[in-house]
């Protein structure tokens, strides 16, 4: 039978215990859940919600995904303007803090383009007011919402904001060092190509790529026949030599497009979704775009 002091110090423990669990984090896509990841390193490890090839704009949650979304304390995701079925789940009553990483402080925003519309100055043909919500294809904006990340943690656990800012710190050099071996690789390649959806603008505007245009308007919507015409015109016209699909939708689009064509393919994949989670996929997904683009975009050997 145990002592007195025995369950006490059982007590004791179990108080600590409670006191310094960390808190229950969820994160939408990979991307992001990477870069919580590194911050978390070493105190808890992060649910991940959009996972394989399911995308951000539409997707449904299993049974399991819910009840952890019900149970957690904090859910980072880009926001509104990317998960949008995220957003009806939030609205309906989740008790957990929502951090949509889109209002990070220091982040670099750019306005919506519109490629599919042969707009060549594509910067200039946006919604007024509107976002491109592919914000973590810049490692500069991966720094910001690193550090950004660790604030919101530090607030919710200050017991483990040590391990939260040293986390960040490093992660910030890493993301400084990943930044500057991309622009070594993709500065130079001036080939004009076509991408499946105007995905990449914040990689693109970071490292000095040119895309002439985009397949589709949105990635849900296949693009009529007359758009079609328009698009074979367009590559032809611009000696297109280079054309990106992406995995999670469909690839006959492309192989319709390189027809009688002498043209590269390749994939490019902004989610990652073949990527094991974790701290170093962010890393992973970005060398692998920016692999994707200099073998399609590379001179000839």
């Amino acid at each position: 039978m145990p002592s007195r002091f025995h369950l006490l110090f059982l007590i004791c423990v179990a108080f600590s215990a409670s006191v310094t669990a960390a808190p229950r984090v969820m994160v939408s896509i990979l991307p992001l859940h990477s870069l919580v990841a590194n911050v978390m390193r070493d105190v808890a490890d992060p649910g991940l919600l959009i996972r394989h090839q399911q995308s951000p704009h539409a997707f449904t949650l299993r049974p399991s995904d819910a009840r952890l979304l019900h149970d957690a304390d904090v859910i980072f995701w880009v926001g509104p303007e990317l998960e949008r079925p995220l957003e009806r789940i939030l609205a309906t009553g989740v008790r957990a803090r929502s951090v949509a990483l889109i209002g990070t402080p220091g982040l670099t925003l750019l306005p919506p383009r519109h490629l599919h519309d042969h707009d060549l100055d594509a910067s200039s043909a946006h919604t007024d007011g509107a976002v491109d919500p592919h914000i973590w294809l810049s490692p500069a904006n991966a720094v910001a919402m690193t550090l950004h990340i660790a604030t919101v943690l530090s607030d919710i656990d200050p017991q483990n904001a040590r391990h939260y800012e040293a986390n960040a710190a490093r992660a910030r050099e890493e993301l400084l060092a990943l930044d500057q071996t991309l622009f070594d690789q993709l500065h130079g390649l001036t080939r004009r190509y076509a991408v499946f959806h105007d995905a990449y603008q914040y990689l693109e505007h970071r490292y000095g790529l040119h895309p002439l245009t985009a397949i589709t308007s949105h990635p849900e919507r296949r693009p009529g026949a007359a758009h079609l015409s328009e698009l074979n015109a367009q590559l032809s016209e611009h000696d297109v030599r280079c054309l990106f699909s992406e995995p999670q939708f469909d690839s006959r689009l492309i192989a319709r497009l390189s027809e009688g064509r002498d043209v590269r393919h390749s994939v490019l994949d902004p989610l990652g979704s073949h990527l094991v989670p974790g701290p170093h996929a962010y890393d992973e997904l970005m060398h692998q775009l920016a692999a994707g683009f200099s073998r399609c975009l590379g001179e000839d050997k």
